[in-house]
């Protein structure tokens, strides 16, 4: 026999319905906000993929060199900066011809008197093709062109291996450590290491292992035959008395990679002329010699490549320069330094870290 329902039983079944409504329309907020979340996440994906590593854009700005006062062509000194553009050829080939034709259109009908590329020309050997494009596309400069090579011109890097490769390194030095500490210090060590792991790997050039070396004789060649000179470790006197140009460019081997002889290279300045430094890596800046140099033009920093809220750039890959200094002008003492984001990329992604190339103004 069917027993009735009671009062207090349909205020039970009323809540127990509602409870069971409340819970179906919390999973499918739920639910919505993951795949929200999960769409948002695939287009910032794109973005940063696909997007932003074609948006190159020209950066314009005016150096002053006081110590060049009668040494520079009234206009002034039009360098085009090009750097890091990291060229594999092969299935990035599209990419980068898109990359090539955007370099060309940005430049058409510049004038300017000196085409320079601080460094990482290629990312593999098969790249070069494409950097003899890239160079094709831009106007050619009215008093010549000049380089300097990067770590990527020598070496390749399997930078997925770079995180492990950090985490090892840095236990190591706290194995070390921990044979200086305390008993309380090493419990703190302990409860705070992967707060200064990660320290440490923000502030730390990316250590990927080298797989590889690209030839850097045969790029020098195929750059020296297209028509520009590779500052190894040595200056030009740049002079053109009939148009009032009379400094010295400079230029240095890679600091990682490479053999760097700054001293070298400022041998044969005569002391007080104006120098122009080409260095690939920034790093340059803690060298002793560097008060010599009036300005550094490098790359290699790409501008962090990915920013990310509170983070800020994803990485430096430098050990002496400031995160705030990252790309863009600063000073070290009376050095004035100019850092691109450069062209390409290490891993295929940039973030509100954009490509650039740079039209710079020397003045005296």
């Amino acid at each position: 026999m069917q027993q009735p329902i009671r009062a207090g039983d349909k205020e039970f079944l009323s809540a127990a319905q509602g409870g069971g409504d409340s819970t179906g329309a919390a999973l499918w907020w739920g639910g919505g906000a993951v795949f929200a979340g999960g769409i948002t996440a695939l287009g910032l994906l794109a973005y940063a993929l696909l997007v932003e590593p074609l948006s190159i854009q020209m950066e314009r700005l005016t150096i002053r060199l006081p110590r060049a006062a009668g040494r520079l062509p009234a206009q002034g000194l039009r360098i085009l900066h090009l750097s890091d553009s990291h060229f594999q050829g092969g299935v990035r080939s599209r990419l980068e011809l898109a990359k090539i034709e955007r370099v060309r259109s940005l430049t058409a009908g510049l004038e300017y008197d000196l085409l320079v590329h601080t460094g990482d020309f290629i990312h593999y050997d098969s790249g070069l093709e494409n950097v003899l494009r890239l160079l094709d596309a831009v106007p050619p400069p009215r008093l010549g062109a000049f380089g300097v090579l990067g770590n990527h011109d020598y070496t390749h890097y399997a930078m997925q291996e770079a995180l492990p490769r950090m985490w090892r390194t840095f236990r190591a030095d706290e194995r070390v450590a921990d044979q200086r500490r305390n008993g309380l210090e090493r419990t703190l060590a302990a409860v705070t290491r992967w707060v200064r792991y990660i320290r440490y790997v923000r502030n730390t050039p990316l250590d990927g292992r080298r797989t590889g070396s690209n030839d850097a004789n045969r790029l020098t060649e195929a750059l020296e035959r297209w028509g520009m000179t590779l500052l190894h470790n040595r200056t030009v006197h740049l002079r053109r008395p009939e148009i009032g140009l009379d400094i010295y460019l400079a230029g240095v081997d890679d600091v990682v990679e490479g053999r760097p002889h700054l001293g070298n290279s400022l041998r044969a300045v005569p002391e007080g002329a104006p120098v122009i430094l080409l260095s690939h890596n920034p790093d340059i800046i803690v060298s002793p010699q560097l008060p010599k140099v009036d300005l550094v033009l490098s790359g290699h920093t790409h501008g962090g490549q990915i920013k990310l809220p509170l983070w800020g750039p994803a990485h430096t890959q430098s050990e002496y320069i400031s995160r705030r200094h990252v790309a863009g002008y600063f000073q070290v003492g009376a050095t004035q330094v100019y850092i691109t984001r450069g062209l390409g990329e290490g891993i295929p992604l940039r973030f509100r870290a954009g490509p650039q190339i740079a039209r710079i103004e020397v003045r005296a």
